[in-house]
């Protein structure tokens, strides 16, 4: 069984300057060994006594493809542009958002989870909604099989432009982080965040162009999908994996624009709040 590596008792430091921000990144880079511990952690709690364990990796985006596929193309008949199949047009977006919404779900109840540790010992706070995040990098590999299994299916292959993918998903994933840092201390000062995070995703979901494609919104609505930052991800991953575009280069830039706004407001926030950690277990 792995051992914790050893963490020292300091207080908390209760500043928020730019400086101190630095400061708690540094300390945070310095302790990067309990983060791999904690993604270790959670990976091995993530299917714990069940049956079927990774394999859920693989069932879950599987069986959801296949009942929106049967719906929205079968049913509602739903044509993707320049005659990309259905199935493979949908998965292309869903496995990026299913990312999403499982590691911000995950990352909100991070804190929460492990407030005996929390309320018993220092350590950078900020691993505990990383780690949570990270951890679900080993779903998003498995959906990228099947998206591959998909493509082979179908007699596809990645466009060349799919070099963009890496780049772009780096962005996304520290938007994603930058939402779930201030998400993951609010949780633990008001319960209610966690629920209130499922309904948003929902509707998030559905205002998303992951069912249908973005030239289906009428034009009086497009301004929500041009606020959308997951808009912007999702359309940016088809572009290069499915129609060989390169991503609008003012697009990539207002994407990286976001990110950045939200890990170092989110970051903030979070240190801010952290003071009130141990008052609130």
């Amino acid at each position: 069984m792995d051992r914790v590596p050893p963490i020292p008792r300091q207080p908390i430091a209760t500043s928020s300057g730019p400086l101190d921000l630095l400061r708690h990144v540094a300390e945070f880079w310095r302790r990067r060994d309990l983060l791999w511990h904690m993604v270790i952690r959670h990976l091995r709690g993530q299917y714990k006594q069940s049956v079927l364990g990774y394999a859920w990796a693989f069932l879950n985006p599987l069986s959801l493809m296949i009942i929106l596929s049967f719906v929205f193309s079968t049913i509602l008949r739903i044509a993707p542009p320049q005659g990309v199949p259905y199935p493979l047009f949908l998965f292309v977006g869903l496995v990026p958002w299913l990312f999403f919404s499982s590691a911000l779900s995950s990352g909100t109840d991070s804190v929460t989870n492990a407030s005996s540790l929390v309320s018993k010992v220092y350590f950078p706070r900020e691993v505990l909604p990383t780690a949570a995040v990270l951890t679900k990098l080993v779903d998003l590999f498995f959906g990228m099989i099947i998206l591959i299994m998909l493509m082979a299916y179908y007699g596809r292959l990645p466009e060349p432009t799919i070099y963009w993918f890496p780049l772009l998903f780096g962005i996304h994933m520290v938007f994603t982080l930058g939402l779930t840092f201030p998400l993951a201390a609010l949780n633990l000062y008001f319960h209610d965040v966690r629920f209130l995070v499922g309904v948003v995703l929902t509707l998030w979901f559905y205002l998303t162009p992951i069912l249908y494609p973005i030239d289906f919104v009428p034009e009086k609505y497009s301004i929500i999908f041009e606020l959308n930052p997951n808009a912007l991800f999702i359309n940016a991953y088809r572009r290069v994996i499915l129609y060989g575009e390169d991503p609008e280069p003012g697009r990539v830039l207002i994407g990286l624009a976001v990110a950045v706004a939200s890990i170092v407001i989110g970051y903030f926030l979070f240190k801010r709040m952290e003071k009130g950690f141990a008052d609130s277990i």
